[in-house]
């Protein structure tokens, strides 16, 4: 399913919807250009699942944020690894409980989950507003995006 000509109001909601139909185990995988929303889309599903305010950053030097949320959310970006090899080494996928969120999922190449969440994002013609596509890679998934998609 695509959204168009998304604010960040409509992006705070879809975040939330997102995050109501998580489960433990749960990939999502984001792509996108610099500065299109990926930790933004983060921080509202991350927050939605807190008890408290967290303020969400991208792990872009860390590699890896978590957050206490229930169930955990690990928060990757991937975006300065060069190798696949160097994903393996973080062992990215370790907590079968946890909750993965992905920034710069192009960069998993082999080792990208056969069930999946993808959320694409991209730069509006209106440079203001944002394009997003969802597609669920599996049954859970599948079922993930047409629940997100009655919401919207």
């Amino acid at each position: 399913m695509s959204y168009n000509k998304l604010n960040l109001k409509q992006i705070q909601k879809l975040g939330e919807t997102i995050s109501k139909y998580l489960f433990p185990g749960a990939k999502l995988l984001l792509f996108g250009n610099l500065g299109t929303g990926k930790t933004t889309l983060t921080s509202y599903i991350v927050n939605s699942l807190s008890k408290s305010p967290i303020n969400v950053t991208s792990p872009t030097f860390s590699l890896v944020k978590v957050y206490d949320t229930n169930p955990t959310i690990y928060h990757v970006d991937l975006y300065r690894l060069n190798e696949p090899q160097e994903i393996e080494y973080l062992d990215v996928f370790m907590d079968p409980k946890g909750i993965y969120i992905i920034e710069w999922a192009d960069f998993l190449d082999y080792l990208t989950p056969e069930e999946r969440l993808e959320i694409h994002i991209s730069y509006n013609e209106d440079i203001r507003y944002r394009d997003v596509k969802i597609e669920g890679f599996g049954e859970k998934y599948k079922e993930m995006e047409a629940n997100i998609e009655k919401e919207q």
